[in-house]
C-alpha cells in the first residue's frame, strides 16, 4: 500500500466514523427536540463555536473556531442572527447544517474511493 492509499484510507474511516456519528444523531427517535434554542452560527467554512461569558444580567459570546454542526452552541433564532450579523455569517438550523455535512462527507468519501480504486 503506497502512502497515498494509506492516507486515502485514513480519510476515508475519519470521515466515515463522522458520518455515522451525524447520521445516528440525525436518526429518528422517540425524543422530540424543542425548536427554540436549535440554531447555530455558520460561516463558508462551516458551523462556529461560542465561549459564553456572564456580563452583567446577560452572556458574552465569543467565536473560539469551528466545530461539527450537532456539536456547536445552539442558540433562539433570534440570538442566532444576532451573533452570524456580527461575525459574517448566518444562522442555521442545525438539523440543516448536520445534513449538509453529512452529504459532504459521503461526497469525500465517494472521491477518496474513486480515486483509490483507479
Amino acid at each position: 500500500m503506497t502512502t497515498a492509499t494509506q492516507t486515502a484510507a485514513t480519510l476515508i474511516a475519519d470521515f466515515s466514523a463522522a458520518l455515522a456519528e451525524i447520521e445516528a444523531i440525525l436518526a429518528p427517535s422517540g425524543c422530540a427536540t424543542i425548536a427554540s434554542h436549535n440554531w447555530i452560527v455558520v460561516d463558508d467554512f462551516g458551523p462556529l463555536r461560542f465561549t459564553l461569558t456572564p456580563e452583567g444580567g446577560k452572556h458574552r459570546a465569543t467565536c473560539t473556531g469551528h466545530g461539527r454542526a450537532h456539536r456547536v452552541n445552539r442558540f433562539t433564532r433570534e440570538d442566532a442572527e444576532r451573533l452570524a450579523q456580527a461575525c459574517n455569517a448566518r444562522a442555521m438550523f442545525w438539523r440543516e447544517a448536520a445534513e449538509a455535512e453529512a452529504a459532504t462527507l459521503r461526497d469525500h468519501i465517494a472521491t477518496l474511493e474513486a480515486a483509490c480504486a483507479a
